[in-house]
């Protein structure tokens, strides 16, 4: 396959099948497109293929050839074989759920292949189709990606305060630990008296002390 440059407007319609109306709207759709999901983002209709190249095998080669290493996105339709294939830069696969890209080319080769609609309408329909599916995966990439930057700020905020709670316990528990200790040292004796003999028992010990517990008691 010889290799081509890019179109300008990101639309190379071999077949002539758009009319000019739906060429220029798609060309602005997929300029903003590529704008909002800052990406490039082909559409490639052509009259056949390579013998033995499948067109997802076309989109795929056309797809590298024109973003080399870049972000994007490229549709190709054969119309001899009435196939098609959409081929995603590797940055895709990394971004969004690879059940959601798949659903994505499976429903643009089920809107290409519809026999009920022009060749004009299914390459239009088709496009809006995984455009407005992006978009969409785009937006709520963006969002999940601000709730975790939410999340990540709020937990270095908390680290610090429960550091800080911590090393307070901690301290208070220390505290409470050295003055069970100290407390564990202390002896507490009684003072020694000396007790005279009453009546001469060796057991008889006289009164040492009286203490008073109201005005008139002894």
């Amino acid at each position: 396959m010889a290799q081509t440059a890019p179109p300008p407007d990101g639309i190379l319609d071999e077949t002539r099948a758009l009319t000019p109306e739906t060429h220029r709207h798609l060309a602005e759709e997929l300029k903003q497109f590529s704008l909002d999901l800052k990406c490039e983002a082909w559409i490639k209709a052509s009259s056949f293929a390579p013998a033995g190249i499948t067109v997802r095998r076309v989109a795929q080669t056309q797809r590298r050839e024109w973003s080399a290493t870049r972000p994007a996105v490229l549709m190709a339709y054969d119309r001899a074989s009435n196939t098609s294939g959409i081929s995603f830069a590797p940055v895709f696969w990394e971004r969004y759920p690879s059940a959601e890209l798949v659903e994505i080319m499976q429903e643009t080769r089920r809107i290409l292949a519809d026999p009920k609609l022009t060749l004009d309408e299914r390459l239009a329909l088709a496009t809006r189709s995984w455009i407005d599916r992006l978009r969409s995966m785009e937006s709520v990439r963006l969002k999940q990606s601000l709730w975790l930057q939410r999340g990540e700020k709020r937990f270095a905020m908390t680290v610090p305060v429960l550091f800080a709670g911590g090393a307070l316990i901690a301290a208070l528990l220390g505290f409470i630990s050295r003055r069970r200790g100290v407390s564990a040292g202390r002896r507490f004796l009684f003072p020694e008296v000396q007790v005279g003999m009453r009546f001469g028992a060796a057991y008889g010990g006289g009164v040492t002390a009286e203490i008073k517990t109201n005005a008139g008691a002894q």
